[in-house]
């Protein structure tokens, strides 16, 4: 299974690379330079207690950013997201099999698609997989897909920072 609080920590750095982890005496923050910007608002983009811990903070800075209404950072969002369809063939062997588990094969060869563009999934619950007719050799076959954002490159940012003013 994926680690929640690391998926969190690459989707917040793939929306910003410059963003930072910062553990206070009582809290921990999670600071966007690229959010703030995008809002003209200060760049705290999380903050969770610190008997929490990190992986709390960098979870409650994904559910922040997944979920601004800004529409700049919606906009943000919407254009580095970037949708990977894949279609597989499966023996029906493999899938009488109780170990075999469709929906976790699925993510995983979903997220070497996404590796190969270094982008991570937006939300894993949003997978669908669909059943498609049998090929002609007698395999199963499958259909599913999910949403990546792709990294910002630095050129990317300067551009953006230079539209918003």
């Amino acid at each position: 299974m994926s680690d929640h609080s690391a998926d969190a920590e690459r989707l917040i750095r793939c929306f910003d690379p410059d963003a930072t982890h910062v553990a206070g005496a009582s809290e921990h923050l999670v600071l966007s330079p690229r959010f703030g910007r995008l809002r003209r608002q200060h760049p705290l983009l999380a903050t969770s207690p610190h008997a929490h811990g990190a992986p709390a903070a960098w979870a409650a800075a994904r559910h922040n950013l997944l979920n601004c209404r800004d529409r700049s950072v919606q906009l943000a969002l919407a254009t580095y997201q970037h949708p990977v369809r894949v279609t597989i063939r499966v023996p029906y062997e493999v899938l009488q099999d109780p170990q075999f588990d469709l929906h976790q094969h699925c993510h995983t060869v979903l997220d070497r698609h996404g590796a190969q563009k270094n982008g991570v999934i937006l939300r894993r619950e949003a997978l669908w997989i669909r059943t498609l007719l049998p090929d002609g050799d007698g395999l199963a076959r499958f259909e599913f897909s999910n949403t990546f954002l792709l990294p910002i490159t630095s050129e990317a940012m300067l551009a953006e920072s230079k539209t918003l003013w």
